[in-house]
């Protein structure tokens, strides 16, 4: 029976949930998108650097007068692997590389940001000798045990991306309270690729798959600065809707055969969030950050294994400490849940959804008042788990960033 159900589930999940997620955020949306977020893993409550635009935009008020433009690049090493009772230990060790550009024009009593990040996917997957799905469905193709159909050669490929494209502006109401709202526009799109060859009367077969959409979603913020101490960043993204548009690219007929068709369309919602931060100067050299982003993706507009899903939340907390006016340190921790039951675990092996911690650390280098080098490493340690099939899953990451910005007085 429980064989029966990962199968119907088949291809049912695999082109909206092949994401290959990096670290942190929800079970679709991503929070990695930047180098500074890549020191702290805490940016809601920060408003120091121009990547705040997707994290506090309200925040950039407190910046000085001036523009800010900013580059980063995230490197990612990704090491996931499905152990398939009776077939062994299966494996996947492709890269990502992400970048990240963010520009402010700020004034006394306003100012206008855009950003360009990736906001969910942004990676490959690649596992060459097949995965927990493949297994799956050529022993259910064959009607053979999982023993039989790991001997076949088999491959699955699969590559995502969300960049979401923000405009916004933001206004100073006072001394203590400044509002922001944006327009986000996100391109998404998801390719999968399942190959598996000598199959007993099929042959080698191959099928191939692409999904497209593109949506509208809101962000809006609230900063609150009492005073010179504390800080107070609240930022609220609505959902995006995404009507994705199926491309078949090879393998029609056996993918007809499992419902997808050319051109169909579904609807699968990038979720709304809710992110809070709290910062706290306790010195002029020593800064600590809380933050908590709670995902909301029970509201989501979904069709697959993980409708009804979540709501899944990150918490964590940072400590910044400036050594001089040239150099700053800092070190974050983050834990994610994704409050997902263990049988959801089986909609998506390619990257099993695990709760998971992840510490940060890194630093800013400050040549002169108009230039800053951000570089940040993090490592994230994943709860391993099993499934009702017995499939154990594990991942690995680790990353390394690195930014610059540029500030024009």
């Amino acid at each position: 029976m429980i064989k029966k159900s990962v199968t119907a589930i088949g291809f049912t999940a695999i082109l909206w949930l092949i994401t290959t997620p990096l670290f942190a955020g929800g079970i679709i949306n991503k929070q990695n998108m930047s180098a500074d977020y890549f020191r702290t893993l805490n940016r809601q409550a920060a408003t120091d650097y121009a990547d705040i635009t997707v994290y506090n935009p309200a925040g950039v008020m407190e910046m000085e007068t001036g523009e800010y433009i900013k580059f980063d690049l995230q490197f990612i090493s990704k090491a996931y692997a499905n152990s398939v009772p009776s077939v062994g230990r299966m494996e996947q060790n492709e890269n990502s590389l992400l970048p990240g550009f963010y520009a402010i024009h700020k004034e006394d009593k306003w100012a206008g940001y855009i950003a360009a990040s990736i906001v969910g996917g942004g990676g490959k997957i690649d596992y060459g000798n097949g995965n927990a799905r493949s297994v799956t469905l050529i022993s259910s193709l064959l009607s053979v045990p999982f023993s039989v159909a790991g001997t076949f050669p088999q491959r699955v490929q699969a590559e995502s991306l969300y960049t979401g494209y923000t405009i916004g502006s933001a206004y100073s109401a006072n001394n203590i309270l400044s509002l922001s709202a944006g327009l986000r526009y996100v391109t998404a799109f998801k390719k999968y690729t399942l190959s598996a060859e000598g199959l007993p009367a099929l042959g080698d077969v191959v099928t191939e798959l692409r999904d497209e959409a593109n949506g509208w979603g809101g962000v809006f913020g609230v900063n609150i600065a009492p005073d010179n101490r504390w800080n107070i960043g609240l930022r609220f993204e609505t959902a995006t809707e995404l009507d994705f548009e199926l491309e078949v690219r090879q393998g029609a007929a056996l993918l007809a055969l499992m419902g997808y068709d050319d051109g169909r369309k579904q609807r699968e919602d990038l979720p709304a969030l809710l992110g809070m931060g709290l910062s706290c100067k306790i010195s002029d050299a020593l800064k600590l950050d809380a933050n908590f982003i709670y995902f909301l993706e029970k509201s989501a507009v979904w069709h697959t294994g993980f409708d009804g899903a979540g709501d899944s939340y990150d918490v964590g907390f940072t400590a910044e400490y400036r050594l001089n006016s040239d150099w700053m340190a800092s070190i974050g921790y983050l834990y994610s849940d994704n409050n997902l039951d263990v049988d959801q675990l089986l909609v998506l092996p390619e990257e099993p959804k695990l709760d998971a911690h992840t510490i940060a650390i890194g630093g800013v280098w400050s040549p002169t008042e108009t230039l800053d080098f951000t570089v940040g490493a993090i490592k994230v340690f994943y709860d391993d788990t099993t499934d009702l099939l017995g499939v154990h899953y594990d991942k690995d990451v680790w990353g390394l960033s690195c930014g610059v910005q540029w500030k024009f007085m």
